[in-house]
């Protein structure tokens, strides 16, 4: 009902516009609005806009005139309304032009059977409604799954961050373990269960490079004396050697000998004569500089290489640990003081010892010498002519 009440005042509306504007032929159709009443209610649904032209086709009135007090904004290329009015005028049908968004339905007015006025209203058609519904439907819908495509990106992500990452690095890490590289560590950035991981792996990773760390001091180290072993003796000879090769650093070997261990051994016991040899190897560490070697060369000899150290140093240290060995005496378990001496050969890495082999050889030739002078002797290595 409320709709045809609207309809009826655009019509009223009209009327008087007409009686205003409209030549007098066309003022005598006011008392007929039946035809009027005709043609709007024909296109009720989706009305929009009712006007009115004289027969040279120029607008008299419209409603959004009377109901905005301003012109409409439709606007209509005249050659098409021209067109229309033609086929109208020729037809006295009505002819309907679209202009894609809405339809303009024409329709003429006659007086004893001339033209005396034209019609149109303007409607909205309810496919075009659909399809702006769908359009907006649509792209409510696109926007939906872009954003959501946004949102899921930015969450994978968050997700490789988070989780691949660590777990990329804990596969890396487990690699180079299993390559016998214990260096790695993974930086933990978070306190949730891959944290907790992480943390188990460098902890884990720690503890077994400190076992390997032991594990190679124990390959290195004499079980009874804690110096380093005859094998290892050996590979740090020849390192030093080398390194003398390339800076000119003179390297120096000490090799000693406890003068009648067997005798302590058969008359104190072996036991005694393993705590004298921990003393005395003890007591040659304290007393060596930090860059030199002390090693268990094998029984009861100690080799000693001395870093950066000419003969004369050498036999010069070498005297000073045979006084120190010979004045302090050694306690054994049982609360006894035991003195001991020593005989010490001493070579260097020169024209006479191109090797460490050679270095060895000639320090034991200086060790026999000392031996065979009564014991208790320095012996520096002098090549026989």
């Amino acid at each position: 009902m409320y709709l045809h009440k609207v309809l009826e005042n655009d019509v009223i509306n009209l009327q008087k516009k007409i009686l205003v504007y409209i030549i007098d032929d066309v003022k005598e159709l006011t008392n007929d609005s039946s035809k009027l009443a005709y043609h709007i209610n024909r296109e009720q649904i989706g009305l929009q806009e009712i006007s009115i032209f004289d027969k040279e086709m120029n607008l008299v009135a419209n409603n959004f005139d009377m109901k905005n007090s301003k012109k409409s904004d439709r606007k209509y290329n005249k050659e098409s309304l021209e067109k229309y009015f033609k086929k109208v005028l020729e037809s006295q049908n009505d002819e309907t032009l679209d202009d894609k968004k809405h339809s303009l339905l024409i329709r003429p007015i006659m007086k004893n059977n001339k033209i005396v006025a034209y019609i149109s209203s303007s409607y909205k058609s309810a496919v075009d409604d659909k399809m702006v519904a769908i359009n907006q439907t649509f792209l409510y819908v696109l926007f939906v799954i872009i954003f959501t495509v946004f949102i899921i990106s930015i969450f994978i992500i968050i997700f490789s961050l988070k989780l691949l990452h660590p777990l990329e690095l804990l596969i890396e890490g487990i690699k180079k373990i299993s390559a016998g590289d214990l260096s790695f560590s993974i930086k933990n950035v978070s306190n949730d269960e891959i944290g907790v991981v992480v943390d188990a792996f460098n902890d884990m990773t720690q503890k077994r490079k400190l076992i390997e760390d032991e594990l190679e001091e124990m390959a290195i180290r004499d079980g009874l004396t804690g110096l380093y072993n005859h094998k290892f003796f050996y590979t740090l000879l020849e390192k030093e050697v080398a390194r003398d090769d390339r800076y000119h650093n003179t390297v120096a070997l000490l090799l000693i000998d406890i003068d009648h261990f067997k005798k302590v051994n058969d008359t104190y016991g072996h036991r005694a004569g393993d705590t004298i040899l921990r003393a005395l190897s003890q007591r040659l560490v304290r007393r060596a500089r930090t860059t030199d070697h002390v090693c268990r060369y094998g029984g009861e000899e100690i080799a000693v290489i001395l870093i950066e150290t000419n003969i004369t140093e050498a036999q010069s240290i070498a005297e000073e640990l045979r006084i120190l060995i010979e004045k302090e005496p050694f306690v054994i378990e049982d609360g006894q003081y035991i003195s001991i001496t020593v005989s010490i050969g001493v070579s260097v890495y020169n024209e006479e010892a191109k090797d460490a082999s050679m270095m060895v050889s000639n320090a034991d030739n200086a060790l026999y010498r000392a031996k065979e002078n009564g014991r208790n002797l320095v012996c520096v290595f002098e090549k026989k002519i």
